[in-house]
């Protein structure tokens, strides 16, 4: 599905999680593979008891249903999971789209974001990966997990954010300001 984009607004980057999540599923997947072979090899050349021979093909199939659902878990649906995410920053929001039957999205405009926060693993910073935390203000913080290349991608954030207009609430223009008599400044003067 295709993002609607505002009138003026255009696509910066678009980018799914890092790949490093999956490094220790996939290791997994061939453990499971190198076991279920081992196995298939060990069960061709035992003898089975005279009275598991009518059981043999019933046997068969359970060992490789057990070994397809274990691979199916371990990482298919994770890579399903990680194929069908992405993360789009355009010049005026950053969405995180998830899921491929049952969709979830996640859109923060850069206009509400106050501060940027990168958050790093050891492994992350081998990796250039990591999470971008968004300080939304009055205690609210949004995190994006997995985000390759991340001093690149916050790279470009920042660049989205200091090409939006400028408004009276980001830099002062248009705002007027009363100025004060002597009185109210001896006033204060005195308060203190």
């Amino acid at each position: 599905m295709r993002i609607k984009l505002e009138p003026g607004e255009h696509v910066v980057v678009r980018t799914r999680p890092h790949p490093r999540r999956l490094f220790g599923r996939f290791v997994a997947t061939l453990l499971i593979l190198a076991v279920t072979g081992y196995g298939l090899g060990w069960y061709s050349r035992v003898q089975l008891p005279p009275g598991w021979l009518p059981w043999e093909p019933a046997l068969l199939t359970a060992f490789l249903v057990i070994a397809g659902l274990l691979i199916l878990r371990v990482f298919v649906v994770p890579l399903l999971n990680w194929a069908g995410t992405r993360y789009i920053l355009t010049s005026r929001r950053l969405i995180r789209r998830a899921g491929f039957t049952r969709r979830s999205e996640r859109e923060v405009r850069l206009t509400g974001i106050f501060q940027i926060i990168v958050e790093q693993t050891l492994v992350e910073r081998m990796t250039a990966g990591g999470t971008l935390v968004f300080d939304l203000g009055r205690d609210r913080m949004i995190g994006f997990p997995n985000i390759p290349q991340i001093s690149t991608f916050k790279q470009y954030m920042v660049s989205a954010i200091s090409d939006l207009p400028l408004t009276a609430m980001f830099d002062g223009v248009d705002m007027e300001v009363e100025p004060m008599d002597r009185a109210d400044i001896r006033g204060t003067e005195q308060e203190w």
